[in-house]
């Protein structure tokens, strides 16, 4: 179970670097759960607290978000009522959809940081998904990274990487805070 687990997690993240077109995090709190809808997404009533990038409240124009219902291959996404969360969302077929989130309990100063100052949204974040997925395996290397591209190490930690411009214009890999 650890290691499902883990490559759930995993493949939640992945999913969220490589689609979430959005990129804004906010700290929303869960006012109501309003159940299941069409036995495909679980819908929620937040509060936005607090913005960290770009101008969500605009883009959200209602206080409702969907999440992942019980049957989605990744699983599903379930929030507490009553819970702050930082999260990452983007829109989908006209409904605004969550792609990660974590409880504000969970979130540290470093985390702010990072993702307030660090993460150039320029830069295409690349992943060797063979190493990744199946790590027993022996598979070619990405290849060299071009000036807008970063190609994520095989031991990477979600929780504190991510893909910056440097003074030269080149994306560069960096991590911030713990990986924990």
């Amino acid at each position: 179970q650890g290691t499902n687990t883990v490559n759930n997690s995993l493949r939640r993240l992945v999913r969220c670097c490589l689609i979430n077109d959005w990129h804004k995090p906010f700290e929303a709190e869960v006012k109501a759960s309003k159940g299941l809808v069409d036995n495909r997404f679980y819908e929620y009533e937040i509060y936005i607290h607090t913005v960290y990038k770009g101008d969500v409240k605009e883009k959200l124009a209602t206080d409702t978000i969907f999440g992942d219902g019980p049957f989605h291959s990744c699983g599903p996404d379930v929030l507490d009522e009553g819970e702050t969360y930082l999260i990452y969302a983007k829109e989908t077929d006209g409904k605004i959809k969550l792609t990660s989130y974590r409880k504000i309990s969970d979130v540290s100063d470093d985390d702010i940081v990072r993702m307030t100052t660090k993460y150039d949204c320029s830069c295409e974040v690349k992943f060797n998904y063979d190493k990744i997925y199946r790590p027993e395996g022996s598979f070619p290397d990405l290849p060299a990274a071009s000036e807008n591209e970063c190609n994520v190490p095989e031991k990477w930690c979600s929780r504190n990487s991510y893909c910056q411009r440097n003074d030269e214009g080149q994306c560069t890999w960096g991590e911030l805070g713990d990986c924990n």
